[in-house]
C-alpha cells in the first residue's frame, strides 16, 4: 500500500478509472433479455456491431414512412409529376386512338400499410400471411399523400384508373372497400385486378394495353413497372434503371419504400435466408470506404 501511494496522482487516477471501466464491462455486457415474449424480440444472432432482432431492420423504416416531413414530401412529389405529365399525354392524345389508362399498384402506391408493420414491431412479431389478412380484412389503410387527389383529377378528365395488385384474389373485396372509401375512383370488379397465377404482372399489364393506351404506370417496385427488372438482381435492376432513365417521371412514377421490397431480396438473389444469413447478406453488401 506504501508503494502505491508513493506513485505519481495522475498514475493513480488511470488504475482507478481502468478499474471501474473493466468492472462496467463484465456487469453491463450484452445480455439475452430475461422476458421472452417472442422470439423475434430475442436478439437471435449478432452483426458485426452489436446483438440485433430481426425487426430491427424495420423500425427506422416504418418511423420515416409516418413521422418524416420529407416522405410526404416525396409523395406529393410524385403525384405532381404524375400529374404534369398525364396532362401533357391528354393533350398529345388522338381521340380516334385507344382510350387513355394509368396502371398503379396498391400496397405503398396508393395506399399506407405502415400501421400494419407498426402493429408486428409493437406486438414483437414478424411478417405473416394471416398478420396481413387480418389488416387487409379491415379495410383502414390511408391514402398516400396526393394519391386520391390526384386519381380523381385522371377521372374526371376521362382517364380509366387501373389498381393492379399481388395482392390475393380473397383480398378484392376489402381491397374495393378500401379503395372506395379513402377515395379512390373507378373502385370496382373491373378495374381493382388481384395477383394470378405468377407475381410477375406483366400478363396482366398486356390485357390493359390490348383494350387502352396505358400513359402511365405509377408504383414502389421497378416490377410495377415492366417485366425487365423481374427477379434480376440488385445490380441489374440499378443498371436497368440507368439505362432506362429516361422513362422515370414521364411513363414511370416511383413512390417512396424503404420498409420491404424486392430491392431486399435482390441483395439475397431471391434465396430465402435465416435472420442471421440475411444479417450476414446486409452487412456485405453495403459499400464503405
Amino acid at each position: 500500500m506504501k508503494q502505491i501511494l508513493k506513485l505519481p496522482l495522475f498514475i493513480l487516477v488511470i488504475i482507478f478509472l481502468t478499474s471501474c471501466s473493466n468492472s462496467n464491462i463484465r456487469t453491463t455486457g450484452s445480455q439475452i433479455p430475461e422476458k421472452k415474449t417472442s422470439i423475434s424480440n430475442v436478439p437471435t444472432h449478432n452483426s458485426s456491431s452489436r446483438s440485433i432482432t430481426t425487426l430491427d431492420y424495420s423500425l427506422n423504416a416504418i418511423l420515416w414512412q409516418q413521422k418524416s416531413g420529407e416522405y410526404t414530401a416525396l409523395c406529393y412529389q410524385a403525384f405532381s409529376m404524375a400529374k404534369l405529365k398525364l396532362n401533357e399525354k391528354i393533350k398529345a392524345h388522338k381521340k380516334e386512338g385507344l382510350k387513355l389508362a394509368i396502371v398503379t399498384d396498391i400496397d405503398e402506391s396508393v395506399l399506407d400499410n405502415s400501421p400494419q408493420q407498426a402493429f408486428d414491431i409493437l406486438h414483437n412479431t414478424t411478417y405473416s400471411e394471416k398478420s396481413w389478412l387480418d389488416w387487409t380484412n379491415r379495410a383502414q389503410a390511408g391514402a398516400l399523400p396526393g394519391a386520391v387527389s390526384f386519381f380523381q383529377w385522371a377521372d374526371k378528365m376521362g382517364v380509366q384508373c387501373f389498381y393492379l395488385s399481388n395482392r390475393a384474389f380473397k383480398e378484392r373485396t376489402s381491397s374495393i372497400k378500401n379503395l372506395s372509401d379513402v377515395g379512390f375512383p373507378q373502385a370496382d370488379t373491373i378495374h381493382v385486378i388481384m395477383k394470378d397465377s405468377s407475381a410477375n404482372k406483366e400478363s396482366r399489364r398486356e390485357k390493359i394495353r390490348s383494350k387502352y393506351s396505358v400513359a402511365l404506370l405509377i408504383g414502389d417496385n421497378l416490377n410495377d413497372f415492366d417485366k425487365m427488372f423481374y427477379k434480376q438482381s440488385w445490380l441489374t435492376r440499378c443498371n436497368l434503371v440507368r439505362d432506362n432513365s429516361e422513362m422515370f417521371g414521364d411513363i414511370f412514377i416511383v413512390l417512396p419504400n424503404a420498409g420491404y421490397g424486392d430491392w431486399e431480396s435482390a441483395i439475397y438473389d431471391g434465396k430465402k435466408l435465416s435472420p442471421a444469413e440475411a444479417d450476414k447478406a446486409k452487412h456485405e453488401a453495403l459499400i464503405s470506404y
